[in-house]
């Protein structure tokens, strides 16, 4: 069999691969159950029982199985005894007598943790984000310790199952994309990289070479044509928006082209889609769960930390402790708005945090097509029916757009380029459908200028391009 090359697009949201060999590229279905088989969610459910589900099934399993029932905590001794040294220093004067004690005896505390014992399974995602955090050392799953890398591996090792399926043989060589900044610190860029390349090893990878994902989509453009040209790349996902800037010498071969051409400029800044949910929930659903509520004798606001919780909610059990339970019971007989707070109290308790997360997600999309989006959420004590209009989304995200610009410009600067001196504007990514996002772009450099790329799938082929030709 023939040679072939591989490029995989692991992504904060979604996850595609293509393979390039003689008769060219194809991309690889990956998830049956997916709407889009070419596009995996990089999703992984971990069951107690120790099963591992990726991609879409991973959601629907979460979902048939986690949702709608109460969380049990409980708190567990972790087993560590921590030194403790109490008190200070005290006044030495001629009455102080200093007591007798045994040198070799330490106090100490021992440290206890809130665990949930009665979870069927756990659902991870946008570990890609998460690589960055050097203070996120792991997790323990019903017993075990995982580090992020081994979460990921699970993923990147279906993935790879797939690939190899694909060839009938073992692909341990690949191209990986990379956004142009997983972080602004350049130490947790360097982690985010080398954990994701830790993860790829574990998968099965041994051989592996990262490659900025925005310069991918902007070859799997440019081998479509002969013509010389200067393109740009704006690549909009989950996690990052990536902006990159080439020129392309004329050719009619595709190694030819790939030799004469040149990167002018990137730039990146860790602001998408995952922001963007996050900032819909915190606009017009904050407020149905008691965001602007007050509460006892001296109508107090309700703690802020509750909504931040919410919008990441992952960590949404956290909350579900007695104590917690039984202060919003106390806070709904004083609250101004009594309905608001048993809603957020039948969130956190009956674990609805990631149907509310999937239901404004859909609206987001929704608005990529249409003029007007209703949010519904229907869940026992939960009645929500929130409409959002284009031009109010356009509003809620527009410091957002912002930093995304700033992107842009930056690229340009790096290529020292005028705005006329570009001949397209090549889009992709599942965020740049945003019509806010695309009129930005129009704005700077004319519509006529705008392609839309395959928004799953470009920074794939892109990749699979390169693996075989550089």
């Amino acid at each position: 069999m023939a040679k072939m090359f591989c490029g995989l697009d692991f992504g904060t949201t979604n996850s595609s691969v293509a393979l390039a060999g003689e008769e060219g590229v194809r991309i690889l279905e990956l998830d049956p159950v997916n709407d889009n088989p070419a596009s995996l969610p990089s999703l992984l459910y971990m069951s107690r029982e120790g099963e591992h589900i990726v991609g879409r099934a991973a959601a629907n399993a979460f979902i048939d199985r986690n949702v709608d029932r109460e969380v049990a905590l409980e708190q567990v001794d972790l087993g560590i005894a921590i030194d403790g040294y109490v008190g200070s220093e005290p006044d030495k004067d001629e009455s102080y007598r200093p007591p007798e004690f045994d040198s070799g005896r330490r106090e100490a505390v021992r440290a206890h943790a809130m665990v949930e014992v009665n979870s069927p399974g756990r659902l991870f995602q946008s570990l890609k984000t998460a690589m960055r955090y050097r203070s996120h050392k792991g997790t323990e799953v019903f017993g075990q310790q995982y580090q992020i890398e081994e979460l990921t591996a699970f993923i990147l090792r279906e993935i790879k199952h797939k690939v190899d399926q694909a060839v009938d043989e073992n692909i341990d060589t690949a191209v990986f994309g990379r956004p142009v900044r997983f972080s602004t610190d350049p130490e947790e860029d360097a982690v985010a990289e080398r954990r994701l390349r830790t993860a790829a090893g574990l998968a099965g990878f041994k051989n592996v070479v990262f490659f900025y994902e925005p310069v991918a989509a902007c070859v799997e453009y440019a081998v479509t044509t002969d013509r010389t040209q200067r393109l740009m790349v704006v690549d909009i996902g989950g996690g990052t928006c990536d902006v990159c800037v080439m020129e392309f010498g004329g050719g009619a071969e595709t190694a030819t082209r790939l030799a004469h051409s040149k990167v002018l400029g990137v730039a990146g800044v860790t602001v998408a889609g995952d922001a963007i949910d996050r900032e819909i929930i915190r606009a017009k659903l904050f407020p149905s769960f008691g965001s602007r509520s007050r509460y006892g004798p001296s109508q107090l606001p309700v703690p802020q930390y509750l909504f931040r919780t919410i919008a990441d909610w992952q960590n949404l059990y956290k909350l579900n402790t007695q104590e917690t339970l039984n202060w919003l019971v106390a806070m709904e007989m004083s609250s101004t708005e009594p309905t608001a707070i048993r809603a957020l109290r039948c969130l956190i308790q009956r674990n609805y945090g990631y149907p509310v997360v999937r239901e404004v997600e859909q609206a987001k999309k929704t608005l990529s097509f249409e003029q007007q989006a209703r949010i519904v959420i229907e869940k026992e004590a939960i009645h929500i029916a929130a409409d959002l209009e284009r031009a109010e989304f356009a509003h809620i995200i527009e410091h957002l757009a912002e930093d995304m610009l700033g992107s842009v410009k930056e690229a340009e600067t790096q290529a020292q380029i005028n705005l006329g001196d570009v001949d397209y504007v090549l889009t992709t990514g599942g965020t740049s459908l945003i019509p806010a996002l695309r009129h930005m772009l129009e704005d700077r450099y004319g519509a006529e200028r705008l392609l839309e790329r395959d928004t799953f799938t470009s920074v794939a082929t892109g990749l699979a391009i390169v693996s075989r030709y550089v």
